[in-house]
């Protein structure tokens, strides 16, 4: 075989591209689903009583798949990340360039956690509804949208400039 056809099966080129494609998706499922959640609060405020329950069942029915997603594509973006930080090459014993990787797994880290917390918080504004008190529910949906998970993204976003200044070196 020649060096072209055995070109696109190597792990290093493979790896990149698995990486990149996990994180782009990672962001767009959190941007997304910020959207949804805004677009359904604001409509709601706007409209009836009744609407109410369509919106709480339906942010709730895309906050399970976002939570689905994110898992998914975290632990994508955690294990492709750690293989290519693995790599043994000579450019990962520059000092800075460990510093670096060492503040992507920190922040990687703090995703994780705001992760939980918002499961959390997910699954409390779920029990709200369930005993009836919108009102709780409502405080729980804007705390997991307003705060959550816009600071999930700009620790995302930070993340990947990291990770691009990591492979520029």
């Amino acid at each position: 075989m020649n060096e072209i056809d055995t070109g696109f099966i190597k792990a290093s080129q493979i790896l990149p591209l698995i990486h990149i494609l996990s994180v782009i998706f990672l962001v767009c499922a959190q941007i997304c689903v910020f959207l949804i959640a805004r677009i359904f609060m604001n409509l709601s405020s706007k409209s009836q009583a009744d609407a109410k329950d369509v919106k709480f069942t339906e942010i709730l029915r895309y906050m399970k798949r976002y939570e689905q997603f994110f898992a998914l594509f975290l632990a994508i973006v955690c294990v492709s990340g750690f293989f290519l930080a693995d790599g043994g090459g000579f450019k990962f014993s520059d000092p800075m360039v460990k510093g670096a990787i060492a503040t992507l797994w920190a922040g990687a880290g703090f995703i994780l956690l705001n992760f939980i917390y918002m499961h959390y918080k997910i699954s409390s504004l779920k029990r709200a509804l369930d005993a009836g008190d919108e009102l709780e529910a409502n405080e729980h949906l804007i705390i997991v949208v307003k705060y959550f998970i816009p600071l999930n993204i700009v620790v995302t976003l930070i993340c990947v400039y990291l990770g691009v200044t990591v492979g520029e070196f």
